[in-house]
């Protein structure tokens, strides 16, 4: 290779002048928010408030000591749906004279917890109606509240569980325009109980050739109320007490003690249910003046019918007769005659001796 050949590569390779690299454009910011054109729809609006149903409640109150009478009037026009079961009663309760009133209700195991078995369509201008006892929900201590001149204020429903929760009072039914608002309960105009004429107590006597004027002066009593969960819990006290100013000698016993008895649905007699033994002296209690003797007896020995099948309220008067247990065989000079209790037992059964089929409520004839 010649000289020239030499310098014209040295030229080439060395004397090429430089490529200039482009640089590359600066990276955007990370905290620059990119956003999107949408187009702008139209602004929700809210519903008018639903309206809410026209369901009267009403209480019929002809005694102080029941039954009442419930009725729930559907004064719309719009059909809706009712717990038509006044085992949701509450009464509030205000004794006359009284600056505050009182709660009545069942206890819980007596109310219904759901809204499923009671459960009614009531069309508009319908209504329904249901007997109850007060008793049961002025039990116990709360008895006395039920006198002439209280003021009575009566709720249907639901009070403890939340205001817009299920299960409810009256509820709207599917389909059924305009669609109501639900209620947990209803409430009750203010009812005064009536004044009732006082009668004449029934007193203990004899009757017959061997009436004994002093006999009225034994006196029986049992306790003012019992709570009992089923028939083998109800034990009644009995107590016999002499008030007379003489001593006095009775047979004194189970076997001479008997009960009526009203239920919710049978009216009975109890009874011992075998004939008083023998008479020996052994058997026999001498009460002296003021002086008390007590038994405790279980109603279900004396009952056998049907006054413990279902439950409810039982009102029981005791009784004592010892006309067929007289002391006369054995020397003793004896009451032989019959005492009744002044005033009766009132028990609240929770559940009967028989289960009681599921009756299902019926609207009133139009």
């Amino acid at each position: 290779m010649t000289n020239r050949s030499l310098y014209l590569v040295f030229a080439a390779t060395f004397a090429a002048p430089c490529a200039v690299r482009a640089q590359a454009p600066p990276a955007k910011s990370s905290n620059v928010v990119k956003t999107t054109a949408r187009p702008m729809g139209k602004p929700k609006v809210l519903g008018a408030p639903k309206a809410a149903a026209n369901v009267k409640l009403t209480i019929e109150t002809p005694t102080t000591r029941g039954p009442w009478t419930m009725h729930l009037v559907n004064a719309g026009e719009v059909p809706v749906r009712v717990v038509a079961d006044a085992r949701l009663l509450t009464l509030d309760v205000t004794p006359r004279s009284a600056r505050g009133s009182t709660r009545c209700e069942l206890p819980s195991d007596m109310r219904p917890s759901d809204d499923l078995d009671r459960s009614l369509v009531v069309p508009g201008g319908r209504s329904y109606a249901e007997s109850f006892e007060p008793r049961l929900y002025c039990f116990g201590g709360k008895l006395d509240l039920l006198a002439p001149g209280a003021i009575v204020v009566a709720r249907l429903g639901w009070t403890s569980s939340k205001k817009n929760d299920p299960p409810f009072e009256v509820a709207p039914i599917d389909g059924v325009e305009p669609e109501l608002a639900p209620l947990k309960s209803i409430d009750g105009a203010p009812v005064a109980l009536p004044d009732e004429p006082s009668s004449d107590v029934v007193q203990a006597a004899q009757s017959g050739p061997d009436f004994d004027p002093d006999a009225s002066r034994l006196s029986l009593r049992g306790p003012a109320s019992i709570d009992a969960m089923t028939p083998n819990d109800i034990e009644i006290p009995v107590t016999l007490r002499n008030d007379g100013s003489r001593s006095k000698v009775v047979r004194f016993r189970p076997e001479v003690l008997g009960f009526d008895v009203v239920g919710p649905a049978s009216v009975e007699h109890c009874a011992w249910p075998r004939t008083p033994a023998a008479a020996m002296r052994e058997l026999f209690t001498t009460l002296a003046p003021k002086q008390s003797e007590s038994l405790n007896v279980t109603l279900g020995s004396y009952c056998t019918q049907q006054s413990l099948d279902q439950a409810g309220l039982l009102v029981v008067r005791p009784s004592l007769d010892t006309r067929n247990a007289s002391g006369t065989d054995v020397g003793l000079h004896s009451f032989d005659g019959e005492v009744m209790a002044l005033t009766p037992t009132v028990i609240r059964l929770h559940r009967g001796a028989v289960s009681q089929p599921m009756v299902r409520p019926r609207l009133e004839p139009p």
